[in-house]
């Protein structure tokens, strides 16, 4: 029976990298088995942890292809966080809550630390990855050299109504019939629920010809070492259960007034034509955000996911920040 691996890092002859790293293992989080993706060229190199969007948008299934540049300069930690992906089996709900999601980043953060011998490692997040980030570079500077922020969410209930205001203009723009009742039945946010906000994405996502559909996903099914088809199963149902459970407070999130000031360098990574997370809220953030250095750096071919759709681009932004800072 297919087990999860993940292959070892070679040279141009195909050698065994000798003081490479190449894991997928679990380790105890918060009380429970969380499961991390560990690669890179060289275990001296500084540590890099990525924290994954969603909620329970688990990306150590099929992010590798996009890491091969990053493994040659950092030692690029993935982790499928609590709920989701293979870290999202016997949950208990009432864990299931941002203070929680914070405390095992820093959690998580410690262990890579102590393991690597190093005192600070690089954090980056992406969509809802970056509020974690965000909250965790304010709690816990001291262990961060800088923090990236990729698709940098700020202001929920703001990011919806931009949305939403810009998916049913392009309908009305095309006229396309079909795309204007179904916006404006769903109405403008706040949404009750997901299943509301995966409607108003859908017809958005028809109207952002740089967005990355969900086919990329599918292509990475047959071909990942790194999940099994059981663990695809609980992909996509732990996105659904992580969603529901922390729907509530990820709508109420609000970094303007929560987070106005970090003491750790900051750097943006926005796409052009993002309106999953409106890059506008993004540029606000970062010009009021108090912190001893910020960078904000756009993606032109890129919506949501420039870290994927753009991913040479965003490992020479992290060559560059790493290159600054150390």
């Amino acid at each position: 029976m297919f087990k999860s691996r993940t292959p070892p890092i070679r040279d141009n002859k195909g050698r065994i990298l000798k003081n490479s790293i190449a894991s997928l293992e679990p380790v105890r989080i918060g009380g429970i088995k969380q499961w991390v993706l560990i690669r890179g060229a060289d275990k001296n190199n500084p540590l890099l942890l990525f924290l994954h969007g969603g909620p329970g948008s688990a990306q150590i299934g099929f992010i590798r292809k996009y890491e091969q540049e990053l493994e040659k300069h950092f030692i690029v930690v993935n982790w499928d966080q609590r709920g989701a992906g293979k870290s999202g089996r016997k949950i208990d709900p009432s864990t299931m809550n941002l203070a929680q999601f914070v405390e095992d980043t820093h959690e998580l953060i410690t262990y890579l630390l102590s393991r690597f011998g190093q005192e600070q490692l690089f954090l980056t997040g992406h969509s809802w990855g970056s509020i974690l980030g965000v909250l965790t570079a304010q709690q816990y500077p001291e262990s961060i050299h800088a923090y990236i922020g990729i698709s940098q969410l700020v202001n929920i209930e703001l990011n919806e109504q931009i949305s939403y205001a810009f998916a049913l203009e392009r309908a009305k723009e095309a006229n396309h019939q079909n795309a204007i009742a179904a916006l404006s039945k769903i109405g403008a946010p706040p949404y009750q629920n997901f299943k509301a906000m995966m409607k108003q994405r859908k017809w958005l996502l028809k109207f952002l010809p740089m967005e990355l559909s969900s086919s990329y996903l599918l292509r990475a099914i047959p071909s990942s070492k790194e999940y099994t088809l059981k663990d695809w199963f609980f992909f996509a149902k732990n996105v659904l259960s992580s969603n529901r459970a922390l729907w509530n407070e990820f709508m109420a999130v609000d970094l303007f007034e929560k987070v106005p000031a970090l003491d750790v360098p900051v750097y943006l990574c926005e796409g052009y034509h993002d309106y999953q997370a409106p890059f506008e809220l993004a540029e606000q953030y970062i010009e009021q955000l108090r912190t001893p250095l910020k960078q904000i750096f756009w993606f032109e071919h890129s919506g949501h996911s420039p870290h994927i759709s753009e991913s040479k681009r965003f490992s020479e932004v992290c060559l560059y920040v790493k290159n600054t800072m150390m």
